[in-house]
């Protein structure tokens, strides 16, 4: 008989091969390598290419199947142990059927393909994109999207090598994933041929045609450039800076040299993602990668550091050794987002990245039984994209608990191990636990599956009895929810201390219970030490108030951080009242460690949105007011002279709260006043405020206010300015203008991959979300146009009013009709349905107790 643990991991067990479906390609060849042959000008609306696919036919067989999508075959053949003019199929599972009349014997074949595409207009595929009126061509091909652009085995266990020619005209640069061989012209064309690749996989080929600027980086063993669009390579200082260190420090990591001939990093004005790691040609949205540091604020350097960081940890983890399917895809992204996080803090301490928790992003949603475990059994894309932001997410932060249990030095060793055996070549998740448990010698795998292949995540359970500590482990849930039992292999850290001792102690909580004995009785416990447990945690009321009585003394920041979540969560299962996490949210607003204090701030605006009435919106405001006009007074409305950058971010916040959530007047004056003085000169204002500034005016805003920003938006070449302004625009408050703005990113102004960021400020107060949702609604079909098609399942979170079930019910309403069209769909409202009823029971449950805080308080 199985544990409840294990036989949920037992399920999940299956190799990829158990995973086959419709989706994937039939297997009756294997490609060896792959010539590609286009011809791009990115004017035209459209292009031509060839492929010529080396590849071995496995059984006698009629036909073969490739990936394909959206192209129109002209001639394919194939040519060897026998020949065949092949005629072809497009089928609706994204794959295309080559088929001759008579049977194919086993063995070696040429297959030749010349045909015809569109270029893409939704980001995604070999797209098209014009900047300051000049056009670009881009690819995309993560997940499925190389079958865009080309015949190709689109599946990441075809790992080959590829060899690409290009012909453009003479006025454009030509970049792919390796060094130019040799060029050649004739009226006015030139032909660039690439050298080969490495063997990788199709997702990872990419390519750039325009008339870029480039900045040339220097200190790394290979060649290698900072590419982007006219008139902003001047913001290219910091990358072409950064990208060496970063490479040597991972280098240095792995122990082994980075894999690619060249590391070119381009920067997009159109990007549906952050980046790309395509290998030898990394592509950043170019908000990300042209970065000015001297106006920069902290987060917008992070974002550039790690990023460049996470791509480039790719190069290794996702580009040398590749998953043998998507099911594995969490791991790639889960591998670089730690990896990441990792060096970012080694190299640039001053940003303070180890203050980041990436679970206390995650574990709320990971807490609704709608949620998957992150690896699990996929079959299309939007099995892919379901939970993807949860696999980052989790994923890495279950690798840092289990570091911090095995130790970095046999982490580091099992990981090297795994590069070295696995390079150029594909693997499972299963062969790195593997390295990791013969390096560790610990049961690595049986920690890792538990909770990688089943969802959700432990509640332990503390109590003290003298000397004797004794560990529970339940599932987390949500109050009222009746989830199954399940158990996990947990590596628990203890802190505790009596007077000036501090003691440590682990354990592997394996069964339901589990006891050890401490050193001493102990005054207070912290479950949880150095906050790296992927699992909440329950105090008794003597123990809980001890710790809080101790917090500021014996935690440290990243501890006091995971407290704040941790009792935030308690609420939501059921074990505390609203009144005790509005306490202690109040209590850590005063933090001398800025980034906790402003993380309780965060969650005061997020308690205020469950629970504001129009009854109670003056009594939420005074509080709030209450809350953050000391800070304020305590750190000034502008920055001082060396003072730390976590100050400043925590100003934004606190003017932001003052403007948006207390309606401050003097606040919204300033507001627009900084406002009007950005667009004339963005270096005029603090650039930790102005973003904030921006939003408030553009909330408070008039239609003269409106089309300030918008013609601003459209003729800065700066790409931090352009999207603080799209941003801003995303915010604009008078419901007319929201139309209006909806209809204005219909046009070419706002790229496909501008629209996810402007969703985010559409939701802001309740009378704009459901205006904004009126409109999707509306005008659904030519927004589903626009977007990139992955990015359509987020729609109706869009529509969907946070705790208001009969808002789920209209979007449910409208969307249930295409799910047939867009699959992604029925995930999404079956989640959002978990996740509305939960919160309105939450509201229901506590309203009472919030009230009655509020009228105690103020």
């Amino acid at each position: 008989m199985l544990k409840p643990s294990l036989i949920a991991v037992a399920v999940g067990i299956a190799s990829f091969q158990a995973v086959a479906n419709e989706y994937m390609i039939e297997k009756l060849a294997k490609p060896t390598f792959q010539k590609v042959t286009l011809q791009l000008d990115p004017s035209a609306d459209k292009f031509s290419g060839s492929v010529v696919i080396d590849l071995k036919i496995l059984t006698a067989t009629k036909y073969i199947e490739l990936s394909g999508r959206d192209y129109s075959v002209a001639m394919a053949k194939l040519v060897g142990e026998s020949e065949c003019e092949l005629a072809n199929q497009i089928l609706e599972t994204g794959k295309v059927r080559f088929s001759c009349e008579q049977e194919l014997p086993a063995g070696n074949y040429q297959l030749m393909i010349d045909y015809t595409a569109p270029y893409n207009r939704q980001s995604v595929g070999l797209y098209k994109t014009v900047d300051q009126g000049q056009p670009y061509l881009f690819t995309q091909f993560e997940m499925s999207d190389a079958r865009r652009a080309m015949p190709v085995f689109d599946e990441p266990s075809y790992k080959i090598p590829f060899q690409l020619t290009i012909t453009a005209p003479d006025s454009q640069k030509v970049y792919a994933n390796t060094p130019v061989l040799k060029q050649s012209s004739k009226n006015g064309l030139t032909t660039h041929e690439f050298d080969k690749t490495p063997p990788i996989p199709s997702y990872l080929v990419a390519m750039a045609v325009g008339p870029f600027e480039s900045k040339a980086v220097h200190g790394m063993a290979v060649p290698g450039n900072i590419i982007a669009p006219q008139g902003k390579i001047h913001l290219a200082d910091s990358a072409a800076k950064n990208v060496p260190p970063i490479l040597k420090a991972l280098e240095d990591y792995f122990g082994l040299p980075y894999p690619y001939q060249k590391l070119d990093s381009v920067a997009l004005p159109e990007f549906p993602f952050g980046a790309m790691e395509n290998a030898g040609l990394v592509t950043y949205r170019e908000d990300i990668l042209l970065v000015d540091p001297s106006v920069s604020t902290r987060g917008t350097m992070t974002r550039h550091l790690s990023v460049i960081a996470h791509e480039q940890a790719h190069q290794w983890f996702g580009n040398l050794v590749t998953m043998k399917w998507w099911n594995d895809l969490w791991l790639n992204e889960a591998f670089a987002s730690w990896m990441a996080a990792k060096v970012t803090q080694q190299l640039y301490p001053e940003l303070e990245n180890h203050l980041s928790l990436p679970q206390n992003h995650v574990m709320a949603l990971d807490a609704q039984l709608s949620t998957k475990p992150i690896r699990k059994p996929i079959k299309t894309e939007a099995d892919i994209m379901d939970g993807l932001g949860l696999a980052y997410n989790k994923g890495s932060a279950v690798l840092s608990m289990v570091e911090n249990w095995i130790g970095a030095d046999a982490f580091q060793q099992g990981m090297r191990n795994y590069m070295k055996k696995y390079a150029f070549k594909n693997a499972e998740a299963a062969e790195l636990w593997d390295e990791l448990g013969a390096s560790a010698k610990k049961d690595v795998a049986g920690v890792l599956k538990s909770f990688i292949e089943q969802s959700a995540y432990p509640l332990i359970a503390v109590n003290v009895a003298g000397k004797t500590l004794t560990l529970s482990q339940s599932r987390f849930a949500n109050a009222g929810v009746a989830a199954p039992a399940q158990l996990w292999q947990v590596p628990v850290t203890i802190k505790y201390g009596k007077g000036h001792e501090v003691r440590t102690t682990q354990v592997l909580l394996s069964d339901a219970q589990a006891q050890l004995q401490l050193e001493f009785v102990p005054e207070w416990i912290y479950p949880d030490a150095g906050a790296f447990g992927y699992y909440r945690w329950q105090l008794d009321d003597k123990l809980t108030t001890a710790l809080l009585d101790n917090a500021t003394i014996v935690l440290d920041d990243r501890e006091r951080l995971a407290l704040l979540a941790a009792t935030d969560a308690l609420l939501e299962a059921g074990k505390i009242n609203a009144d005790t996490l509005l306490k202690t949210i109040q209590t850590f607003a005063n933090d001398d460690q800025p980034v906790v204090a402003q993380t309780a701030l965060k969650m005061l605006a997020q308690q205020k949105a469950i629970y504001v009435q129009n009854d109670t919106e003056t009594q939420w405001q005074k509080y709030v007011q209450t809350i953050v006009t000391p800070l304020l007074a305590k750190y000034g409305l502008e920055a001082k002279a060396g003072e730390k950058e976590s100050v400043a971010s925590l100003r934004a916040s606190l003017i932001n709260m003052l403007g948006f959530d207390a309606k401050d007047a003097q606040v919204i004056a300033e507001a627009r006043k900084q406002a009007l003085l950005y667009v004339q000169d963005p270096a005029k204002v603090d650039p930790y405020l102005a973003g904030v500034y921006l939003n408030i005016a553009a909330y408070n805003g008039d239609k003269t206010l409106f089309a300030t920003f918008k013609q601003h938006f459209e003729t800065t070449t700066d790409p931090q300015v352009r999207t603080k302004l799209l941003i801003a625009l995303s915010h604009i408050g008078d419901l007319t203008l929201q139309q209006e703005l909806l209809e204005y990113a219909m046009a070419d102004k706002v790229t496909a991959s501008d629209m996810r960021i402007l969703f985010g400020g559409l939701t802001k107060g309740k009378a704009r979300q459901q205006n904004a949702g009126q409109w999707i609604f509306a005008n659904y079909d030519k927004l589903a146009a626009k977007m990139p098609p992955f990015a359509l399942p987020a729609l109706p979170q869009v529509t969907t009013e946070g705790c208001e079930v009969a808002s789920w019910q209209q979007t449910n309403d409208f969307f249930a009709e295409k799910v047939k069209a867009v699959p992604g769909y029925a995930r999404t409202l079956e989640k959002l349905q978990e996740s509305v009823r939960t919160c309105y029971a939450l509201k229901t449950r506590e309203a009472s107790h919030v009230n009655a805080f509020l009228k105690s308080t103020l």
